[in-house]
């Protein structure tokens, strides 16, 4: 992907960086992905009508859910659980993810292309790391990010399953 490496510069300079899957901390995390892989099966994706949120009800305020459109391009947060509305200080439902500005720099664009990466690849990825939010500052943040589609062929929404926590002593 052309710009790629821009985009994991510009994640690292705000403190994130990618995490093998393996490597997961947070058990929300690791329960989303074991999840997603159950639903999966043998195919790349699960269809998004195939993720029961009864299943992982108690982990709804973790999570968010990106709408992908193709023609153009463009991605819209369609989900935001309460601690990831309160972790960016608003409520971005409906909203274009280049339109959201909760991180300080230029973060929404390394989402926007970080999202992307992640429709593209079809596969699903996870970061971590400490990171400044406009409204919370420096929190420490684990994440895994999913695929779904709709016709098993391209990824259509990509299910997020995100843990931030404040970091004492960092000037919150």
């Amino acid at each position: 992907m052309a710009g790629y490496d821009d985009v994991l510069a510009e994640a690292e300079t705000h403190g994130i960086a990618f995490r093998r899957l393996k490597e997961l901390r947070e058990p929300l995390c690791r329960e989303m992905l074991a999840y997603w892989k159950e639903v999966r099966g043998d195919r790349a994706m699960p269809r998004p009508d195939e993720i029961n949120p009864v299943r992982f009800a108690r982990h709804m305020p973790n999570l968010l859910m990106v709408q992908v459109n193709w023609e153009p391009f463009d991605l819209t947060y369609r989900l935001l659980g309460g601690d990831v509305v309160n972790a960016h200080g608003s409520n971005f439902r409906g909203r274009r993810v280049l339109d959201s500005q909760s991180h300080t720099g230029r973060f929404s664009e390394v989402l926007y292309s970080f999202y992307k990466f992640v429709a593209e690849e079809e596969r699903p990825y996870a970061v971590a790391g400490t990171m400044e939010y406009v409204a919370r500052g420096f929190v420490s943040v684990e994440a895994v990010y999913l695929p779904l589609s709709l016709d098993g062929k391209r990824t259509d929404r990509i299910l997020g399953a995100t843990v931030s926590k404040e970091l004492p002593g960092r000037g919150n």
